[in-house]
């Protein structure tokens, strides 16, 4: 039976944006997400064979915040390679990312991102040597 670790509107203050006077301090950014588990057997009771939530969102925060990026898109990039890549019991990451309030002179909630990675998508782009490095902000 399928498996999906969950949160909600997780908050990060990241250094992000087009331009070094938008990097220049943190922004507020918040995440959802949801973590496609791998197959974990039937009544299974221990931590050490699923995907320890409380580890799973301290190192996102802290890869976040510990990232400068200009684009989401990118953020998502590398939370993402961060989740598959530490997690074995990880088989799918979709996270929705936007900041607050939204950088634009409209008036709406919010506009946002959402990214999503298998691990098969993942192995495959390692593997290939096309991790998604090329480009970073300075």
């Amino acid at each position: 039976m399928p498996k999906t670790l969950y949160f909600e509107k997780l908050s990060l203050m990241v250094k992000i944006g087009t331009g070094s006077e938008e990097r220049a301090r943190p922004q507020k950014i918040f995440i959802s997400g949801k973590i496609e588990l791998a197959e974990i057997p039937w009544g299974n009771d221990l931590i050490q064979k699923t995907v320890d939530y409380d580890r799973l969102i301290r190192e996102i925060v802290a890869k976040g915040e510990g990232s400068e990026c200009c684009l989401l898109e990118r953020l998502g990039e590398i939370l993402s390679d961060h989740v598959l890549g530490h997690f074995p019991g990880a088989s799918e990451v979709t996270l929705s990312l936007w900041k607050d309030p939204p950088p634009l002179p409209l008036a709406l909630d919010r506009v946002g991102l959402t990214i999503r990675e298998n691990r098969a998508g993942w192995e495959g782009r390692r593997r290939n040597g096309t991790e998604s490095s090329q480009e970073r902000a300075p």
